[in-house]
C-alpha cells in the first residue's frame, strides 16, 4: 500500500474538518457517551487514545472527564483544526498519523476509541487489530462504523459513490451545501402520520442516500460531505465485526448500540461494540 492510497481521504477531512468547525458541545457530549460507553470513572488517570480524531471534538469530550492524557490521531491536515480545538485543554497531543501504521507502542493505553473512521481506510480490519494492539491489559477498545443495508440499498450506495468520489471535492462541497434543503425535506417527509408521504419521503432518501438528515443544517452539509468524498467508506455486518474482536483476543463483547438514547432520531444506525484485553494478556 503506498501513500497515495490515501491521498482522496487526506484531501477530504484537511477540508472538511478546517472548513466546517461543528462543535456542539451537548450533542457531542451525547455521542461521545453512546458511542465509547465511557464515563468520568472509567477515564480518571487513565491514557485515552481517539483513533482518527478529526477536529477533536470528541478529544475534548474526553478531555473533560479527567484522563490522564488523551491523544488524538488522524491522518490528514484536520490536526490544524485540532489543536486549534484542544489547545487550552492539559493533558492533550495530537499527532497526524495513519491508523495502518500507527506511531504507538503495543499496549500503551488503558482505553482507545475510533468514531466513524476504520470505515474510511483501506482495511478495516487490520485498522482495527492494529488499534487492538495499542490497548494495556485489561484495557478496552470501542469503535462505531457503518453497517452493512440490505442488498439493492448497498447496489445503489456502491452507485453513487462511484460516481461522487470521483468528483473534484470543490464541486462535491457545493452539492452538499445545495442539497441540504433536500434532508430537511426527507425529514420532515419521513416522519410524517401519512403513510403515503413517508413513502415519498423513503423514495427521496434513496434518490439522494447520502444527504444527511441531520437537523442542523450545517452539521447536515458537513455530513454529506463525509459520505460522498472519502475515497473509502466500506459497510459491515455485526458478524463480521465481531470475528475482528474475537481474533484480535478481546473479551466481554459489548453491543453499545442497546438501549442508547440519542441526541436525535437515526444517529444509532451503525455497529457499536466495545471489548476488553484480558488482565495479565498483552498484545496478540
Amino acid at each position: 500500500m503506498t501513500v497515495a492510497d490515501q491521498a482522496r481521504t487526506k484531501s477530504t477531512y484537511g477540508l472538511q474538518w478546517n472548513r466546517f468547525r461543528i462543535l456542539r458541545p451537548d450533542e457531542d457530549r451525547a455521542t461521545f457517551r453512546n458511542r465509547t460507553g465511557l464515563t468520568a470513572g472509567d477515564l480518571a488517570g487513565k491514557a485515552v487514545l481517539d483513533a482518527g480524531c478529526g477536529m477533536g471534538r470528541y478529544v475534548r469530550m474526553a478531555a473533560e472527564l479527567g484522563p490522564r492524557i488523551v491523544v488524538g490521531v488522524d491522518l490528514s491536515d484536520a490536526v490544524r483544526a485540532a489543536r486549534d480545538l484542544t489547545g487550552d485543554l492539559p493533558g492533550v497531543a495530537i499527532v497526524r498519523g495513519d491508523l495502518l501504521r500507527l506511531p504507538f507502542a503495543p499496549g500503551s493505553f488503558d482505553h482507545v476509541y475510533s468514531i466513524g473512521v476504520i470505515d474510511h481506510t483501506p482495511d478495516p480490519r487490520a485498522a482495527f487489530l492494529g488499534l487492538a494492539r495499542l490497548l494495556k491489559p485489561g484495557g478496552r477498545i470501542a469503535i462505531w462504523i457503518y453497517r452493512k443495508e440490505r442488498p439493492a440499498v448497498e447496489r445503489i450506495m456502491d452507485l453513487h459513490r462511484s460516481l461522487s468520489r470521483r468528483l473534484p471535492l470543490g464541486l462535491l462541497l457545493a452539492m452538499a451545501k445545495a442539497s441540504a434543503p433536500i434532508g430537511g425535506w426527507k425529514r420532515r417527509l419521513m416522519a410524517s402520520r401519512s403513510r403515503l408521504v413517508q413513502r415519498a419521503g423513503v423514495a427521496l432518501h434513496l434518490a439522494t442516500i447520502g444527504v444527511s438528515m441531520h437537523p442542523d443544517p450545517e452539521v447536515r452539509v458537513c455530513d454529506t460531505l463525509d459520505w460522498y468524498a472519502p475515497g473509502f467508506l466500506s459497510r459491515h455486518t455485526a458478524d463480521e465485526v465481531r470475528g475482528w474482536f474475537a481474533a484480535a483476543g478481546l473479551v466481554e463483547i459489548e453491543d453499545l448500540s442497546a438501549g442508547q438514547a440519542f441526541y436525535h432520531e437515526g444517529q444509532g444506525h451503525g455497529i457499536n461494540l466495545a471489548a476488553r484485553r484480558p488482565e495479565g494478556r498483552g498484545p496478540a
